[in-house]
């Protein structure tokens, strides 16, 4: 009945930005603490945008997952591409050898930008793409190589702003820089 008097204004609504600084042992703990506060307080909505550090185990988990994945079969690949020349090379001697590089160099142009991009994912280096899309699109990717597929012509990447993992073809990366 108060708030139907004239002297008392009706209740309304207020938005408040806020950064908190909760000290726990956890990022999980502290995540909980905050919780607490607002849910037991007469707060009716809340909105996290930053501070939530949970599922990264599961995050790294799964990248590696994904590049033991990718190096196994890269593996696997040099393994069966290499069997091959090297019976071949045996029985040429010198002269076989410098022609069955000229074929896989006439077979596979990208030859030496493959060589490039393994040896960067081995050795988990950041490196800089620019891609060219569909439409001349040009892109600036900044990145790690998680595996290179000769084979199919793909170079799967990490992009390290975006936290995106993508799928390219050989043929659309333009220009790389270590």
């Amino acid at each position: 009945m108060d708030s139907q008097r004239p002297d008392y204004p009706q209740k309304r609504k207020f938005l408040f930005s806020v950064d908190i600084m909760i000290e726990e042992r956890s990022n999980g703990r502290a995540l909980e603490a905050l919780l607490h506060l607002l849910n037991s307080q007469p707060i009716e909505d809340y909105d996290i945008k930053q501070g939530i550090a949970l599922g990264e185990k599961i995050d790294t988990a799964l990248q590696d997952a994904i590049m033991k994945q990718n190096q196994e079969k890269a593996a696997h690949i040099a393994q069966t591409t290499s069997e091959p020349q090297a019976a071949g090379s045996g029985s040429a001697g010198k002269d076989g050898s410098k022609k069955s590089k000229a074929a896989v160099t006439e077979t596979n142009p990208y030859l030496e930008i493959w060589d490039k991009l393994k040896s960067f994912q081995n050795s988990g280096t950041l490196i800089r793409l620019t891609v060219i899309k569909g439409k001349g699109i040009k892109l600036s990717i900044p990145c790690r190589i998680i595996s290179t597929d000769p084979a199919s012509d793909n170079v799967t990447v990490y992009h390290v702003d975006e936290k995106k993992v993508y799928l390219l073809k050989i043929n659309e990366i333009d220009d790389f820089e270590a």
